[in-house]
């Protein structure tokens, strides 16, 4: 979390004296990296007003000029060029929309999300500042190390985790495959709907490389993962995951890919948490099963633990 105390009449003030409006402004998503606010003020339109590094702002500013007006992101609006006790303020224009799980889409939402997921894929080609994938802690080489340490310090807590360490290296790497510039936290709380529509992505703060299809497989794989979903909404969720997967142009072998860089990301995300935990392998193979209904989907069978 960053660290720093927000005061919410303090920064409508900012706001207003950088020459917004004065904003009443209601605390959104405890669970943020950056404090977050939906801000509402007579006669304007509502805004998004997050507080962030100054080097994000930049970053956000930079990836908003480059992808053009393609409908998918919101707009910065006046007073986000000001500071805010040494961080920057980011007032963005509000898009009503709202979450959808993937288990809860329907047809059409399903297939707009799909084709919104090849929009996405295309305009961010355009993004010039991203963080690269070689030497990044995120790196799928760099995280199968981190595995492979944290089985050697826990031998016998790592044999739980067999199946994912004996994925081949060319389905767990990019290798020579071409990357693009992807979302890099792209779930179903940084994305929203209107009515059937896709209408709006949310949040630039982790983009990074990876395959066109990573986002997809990210948002898919995410849900997967979760050990609170009923049977039922797992049969929606591969049906809809099925729909969407044949929709979309890239091959099944990226996807593959790909979702064992998810894999990786989930458990490397665990390990790092708590290195000196033993029982955390038993944490990252309940939710690694669950992560192999993605991979039935697919129609790969998925390694025995």
């Amino acid at each position: 979390m960053l660290d720093i105390a927000v005061d919410r009449e303090d920064l409508a003030e900012a706001i207003a004296e950088a020459g917004g409006a004065r904003y009443r402004l209601t605390p959104l998503g405890k669970a943020c990296t950056y404090p977050v606010f939906r801000g509402e003020a007579v006669d304007m339109p509502p805004v998004f007003v997050k507080v962030g590094t100054a080097d994000e702002w930049r970053r956000t500013e930079r990836l908003l000029a480059d992808v053009g007006s393609c409908g998918l992101f919101p707009k910065l609006l006046p007073g986000s060029r000001v500071e805010y006790r040494g961080h920057a303020i980011f007032v963005m224009e509000w898009k009503a929309t709202e979450i959808v799980y993937p288990e809860d889409m329907t047809e059409r939402q399903a297939d707009s999300f799909a084709d919104a997921c090849v929009k996405l894929s295309g305009v961010l080609q355009g993004a010039r500042d991203f963080a690269p994938v070689a030497g990044s802690p995120l790196a799928p080489e760099c995280m199968h190390e981190d595995l492979v340490r944290y089985v050697r310090r826990h031998p016998v807590a790592g044999r739980l985790l067999k199946g994912l360490l004996s994925v081949p290296v060319a389905e767990r790497t990019f290798g020579t495959r071409q990357l693009a510039v992807v979302h890099g936290d792209f779930h179903a709380k940084n994305f929203g709907f209107s009515g059937d529509e896709f209408a709006s992505v949310f949040d630039f703060d982790k983009l990074t490389q990876g395959l066109p299809c990573g986002d997809l497989t990210d948002a898919l794989v995410e849900r997967y993962s979760c050990l609170g979903l009923s049977a039922s909404a797992r049969r929606r969720l591969g049906a809809v995951a099925r729909r969407i997967v044949a929709r979309v142009p890239w091959p099944r072998e990226e996807f593959v890919v790909s979702c064992n860089v998810a894999r990786l990301r989930f458990a490397v995300r665990r390990v790092r948490k708590h290195p000196d935990s033993a029982w955390v392998a038993m944490d990252v193979l309940r939710r690694d099963r669950k992560i192999s209904e993605f991979l039935t989907v697919l129609g790969r069978p998925f390694p025995q633990q």
